[in-house]
């Protein structure tokens, strides 16, 4: 999909007034986070495991060019062919080439966040018209509808059922119910045909494994397999922070991945891809190829504090715990990545002045960072964006802050630092607050403030502070005198 992050407010406020919609996904946050800290409670050790999850997350990063060219040199003799991109121009290119190398008229997918990231159907439809179908039952509705995934688990989780069978009825002619086994199975019997005749295949990768040369998908449809054994074509596409040493790590991040995304101790279906099929074998692609996109992830990893970026492992459960996004949704966001996973990742790879909005909508909370099973700190990554943008950061596309704006920033830390200043720009401020209040209530602040204004009224207080308190010490020397005469008269007197 086209990235248009720069669109979150106007988006925001259409999305924000969809009540039912925040109500839901409300209660969708309440289940995910029961389902997924009962899950993490049944290990023998969860503070231990994630420990561990995080442990092994920062070695991957730390590591990452000897990982990723020991997973080529293993993964190549395993008989896979990897190929790499250094954005998403030349992903696509890549891939163009081998549709048309291996004359390919049908494509099915697994869900594959990477591939919407580089708007991959989209461009294969307009550059060679061959016909491509999102194996997922949430991904293949939103491909339908023309919508971003709403969340990384569940794509169409924001539609109900009506929503749902008109889109199916719209698109592959299905009879209209809102029964949804008969959904699922006129689905099931629609992709069955698609997955038959489809000419290549093409994946995302969880895991790839650099000691075996391995990649790891997980999913509970099976449909994914379908993607790599029938087609006698299989790309996979990973970023190139995707990668682990070796399967007792892979393991290990794909039990927190099923934990801390759906709640399960492990996805339905694992599959464990080494290679094309080989001699004697019945199923699997003949020819498989793993693409490996950079697309600004090196100059995030060129940062040592902004790396940690690049351990995410996608379970989706930050967004979950995220009252912005469950209030919002995933529509604001303005591209494939939703919720805190996306503001931490998509400032880096779009640009801090396009995705202004997004970083700065952040209440900074920390939600996210206490159930990220990566330990991927995000409040200080937002500080630091929001730091980033202000000093002007020509790496991420961050112009500075106009000179209007920083002036009045540190007029205000000056005052902030004496208290004389203090007291004389508390009440400046109470003056200008009050040219707009209006029974008590403030419902229009002048010059930059009025954004503050624009949706919701601020109450006036009656007094400052200092004369709250003053009241208040009196009030307390007053019953404490009362006490002291209240107990010499109650004396006896012999």
């Amino acid at each position: 999909m086209k990235a248009h992050p720069q669109d979150y407010i106007k988006i925001m406020r259409e999305e924000i007034i969809k009540e039912e919609q925040a109500s839901f996904m409300n209660q969708v946050g309440a289940v995910f986070g029961y389902l997924t800290s009962a899950s993490l409670g049944q290990m023998a050790d969860q503070a231990l495991a994630r420990e561990q999850s995080v442990a092994i997350r920062e070695n991957a990063v730390e590591n990452l060019p000897e990982l990723l060219e020991t997973f080529e040199k293993n993964a190549v003799k395993n008989g896979m062919e990897v190929l790499w991109a250094a954005d998403a121009e030349e992903a696509r290119s890549i891939i163009k080439d081998l549709v048309k190398k291996h004359e390919v008229k049908v494509i099915t997918k697994g869900k594959s966040m990477i591939s919407e990231e580089i708007d991959l159907n989209h461009y294969l439809e307009a550059e060679l018209g061959v016909k491509i179908y999102e194996g997922d039952l949430g991904e293949l509705i939103v491909q339908m509808r023309g919508t971003p995934p709403f969340h990384i688990v569940g794509p169409a989780i924001n539609l109900n059922i009506q929503q749902i069978a008109q889109t199916l009825v719209d698109h592959i002619g299905m009879e209209y119910t809102e029964d949804a086994k008969a959904i699922a199975n006129y689905v099931r019997t629609f992709m069955r045909r698609q997955f038959e005749q489809a000419d290549m295949g093409i994946t995302g990768v969880n895991m790839a494994v650099a000691s075996t040369g391995s990649i790891i998908l997980v999913e509970n449809e099976g449909n994914i397999r379908w993607s790599t054994a029938a087609p006698k074509v299989h790309v996979a596409i990973m970023s190139l922070e995707k990668v682990v040493a070796d399967m007792a790590d892979a393991f290990h991040i794909m039990e927190m991945l099923s934990r801390s995304c759906t709640g399960q101790g492990m996805t339905s279906y694992v599959s464990v891809l080494s290679g094309p099929r080989a001699a004697g074998e019945y199923d699997g692609a003949e020819k498989m190829y793993v693409v490996i996109l950079d697309n600004g992830r090196s100059d995030i990893y060129q940062d040592p504090f902004l790396r940690q970026a690049l351990k995410c492992i996608r379970c989706g459960r930050c967004g979950t715990a995220c009252p912005i996004y469950l209030t919002v949704g995933a529509y604001p966001y303005g591209w494939c990545y939703p919720g805190p996973m996306g503001t931490v990742i998509s400032p880096l790879l779009l640009g801090l002045d396009d995705t202004y909005d997004v970083y700065q909508a952040c209440t900074l909370c920390g939600g996210c960072k206490s159930v990220c099973p990566a330990g991927i700190d995000h409040v200080e990554l937002f500080h630091h964006y929001r730091a980033m943008k202000v000093a002007g950061d020509k790496r991420f596309k961050a112009a500075p802050v106009s000179p209007v704006e920083r002036a009045g920033f540190k007029s205000w830390a000056a005052a902030m630092k004496n208290p004389t200043l203090y007291e004389k720009s508390v009440g400046l401020i109470r003056y200008y607050l009050n040219l707009g209040s209006k029974e008590g209530q403030v419902s229009k602040m002048p010059g930059p403030l009025k954004a503050w204004s624009a949706y919701r009224d601020l109450p006036m207080a009656e007094k400052t502070f200092h004369q709250y308190w003053a009241e208040r010490e009196k009030t307390s020397v007053s019953e404490k005198e009362a006490a002291a005469g209240s107990d010499k008269g109650g004396q006896d007197h012999e």
